[in-house]
């Protein structure tokens, strides 16, 4: 079941001035995203991790390497270590003396002089005076003496000092999420801790008197609180850690208070449902009580949720998010993921992306054609290329969002996407995930 506390409608100026609110209409999506972000004071915390753990956070410093790799030279091959100029001297089929073979593990280090051979194994470390290596099938030991059928040349199947990493080189960025291969290459440099931008805290408060958790109430007027977990989901998924703050009733008191202790414990508050302006609808009332000096921006050019509203509070960004489900979705991914990237240390961006073209055409809908459009699609391999089905559907369809892999933002110049058109289909962590993965 859906939360829809009470259907949506347009915000009339006369409405507006009532409350408070922006006389001049609706905000542009940029004009809200701005003006909120340059009154942020965020505090971005840092905290120091686990160089084996640190799969999937951003690096709060720049990490350069303390050593080369490798840190002496090592064969590329299992063969046998020679100095290159005794086979041009001697040529291919004469024998060189072997004088024994390095073993991995081993940390003793042997030397050779010219005229003699030792045995090497793949990473092994390179004698003392060898520069090169000849494959062992390239060669033929008889007793103590290896036959070689073929010349060489120096730096030969040997990996030289520094030759994949430099001392003082730059390996990891200050910003870079760190992948698998990442911590592997950490590991590989002896780093045994990495300091990280610490995991965002994002508030959750979902509003309405008629919701209930229990998933068992067949209670009259009850609506099962379905929303909250679909975005404790998201935020978790894309770097942030939740603080649920349950389901507050319809007063305006208790939601002020809900949003005052989510202000204290949390970097980024969302609020779900009571966004618009019937009598129950409250969070903005609410939010206004605590933002004595801040920025409060109610009604935004974004179809669906065009009651949505940004604020900032004490320093910190407020998403009102709409109760149906496509505007909240909006809500959440135009304004809150952008501020959960900011309080990550990253760029506020939306990855990854994927280039697709429409099966069939999309046309906004008349009231909204100048407002930023979120294009819902579902996603699907053609012959050529990736094609990509608009969804389209009332704002509380829940099935439109589980029949969705991606969406497109659509600026508010366009109104319409003919067939075929290509389009950049953002993916979204936790929301695009087709047969176990991103598609591709």
């Amino acid at each position: 079941m859906k939360i829809q506390p009470h259907p949506t409608r347009d915000i009339t100026k006369g409405e507006l001035l009532a409350l408070g609110l922006r006389v001049e209409g609706y905000a542009s999506v940029a004009e809200a995203q701005s003006t909120i972000s340059a009154r942020l004071k965020p505090r971005i915390h840092t905290e120091p991790v686990k160089a084996a753990e640190a799969g999937g956070r951003i690096a709060a410093e720049d990490f350069a390497s303390p050593v080369s790799v490798p840190l002496f030279p090592t064969s590329h091959m299992d063969g046998y270590a020679v100095i290159a100029s005794d086979l041009g001297k001697k040529g291919p089929c004469k024998a060189l003396a072997l004088r024994g073979e390095v073993r991995l593990g081993d940390a003793k280090v042997l030397s050779m002089k010219s005229g003699e051979t030792i045995r090497v194994p793949t990473g092994g470390r390179l004698p003392v005076g060898a520069d090169a290596v000849v494959p062992v099938e390239e060669a033929r030991r008889r007793g103590r003496s290896v036959y070689f059928s073929r010349t060489c040349r120096a730096g030969d199947f040997v990996y030289m000092t520094g030759s994949d990493v430099k001392k003082g080189e730059l390996v990891l960025a200050k910003g870079k999420a760190i992948r698998a291969q990442d911590v592997g290459m950490l590991l590989s440099l002896g780093a045994d801790r990495i300091r990280v931008f610490a995991r965002p805290r994002v508030a959750l408060i979902a509003t309405g008197s008629e919701l209930t958790n229990d998933s068992g109430s067949g209670e009259v007027g009850k609506v099962r609180n379905s929303h909250t977990q679909i975005f404790a989901n998201l935020i978790r998924e894309n770097g942030g850690e939740v603080v649920d703050l349950g389901i507050v009733p319809d007063d305006e008191g208790r939601i002020a208070s809900a949003l005052e202790a989510a202000l204290q414990e949390a970097d980024l508050v969302l609020t779900l449902g009571g966004a618009s302006l019937g009598e129950s609808d409250l969070v903005g009332p609410a939010v206004r009580r605590l933002a004595k000096d801040g920025e409060i921006i109610h009604g935004i050019r974004m179809d669906r949720g065009r009651v949505a509203g940004v604020a900032e509070v004490k320093g910190k960004p407020v998403v009102m998010m709409p109760g149906p489900i496509q505007g909240a979705m909006n809500a959440f991914v135009v304004f809150a993921l952008p501020f959960m990237a900011r309080l990550s240390g990253e760029s506020p961006r939306f990855e990854p992306v994927l280039q697709a073209w429409l099966s069939e055409g999309w046309e906004a809908r008349n009231p909204f054609r100048n407002f930023t459009k979120v294009l819902y699609v579902k996603l699907r391999r053609g012959r050529v290329g990736i094609r990509a089905r608009p969804m389209t559907g009332e704002t509380e369809s829940m099935k439109l969002m589980t029949s969705s892999d991606g969406f497109v933002i659509v600026p508010e110049s366009t109104v319409r996407l003919q067939a075929g058109a290509e389009v950049t289909v953002r993916l979204l962590s936790g929301f695009s995930y087709v047969l176990g993965g991103f598609p591709c």
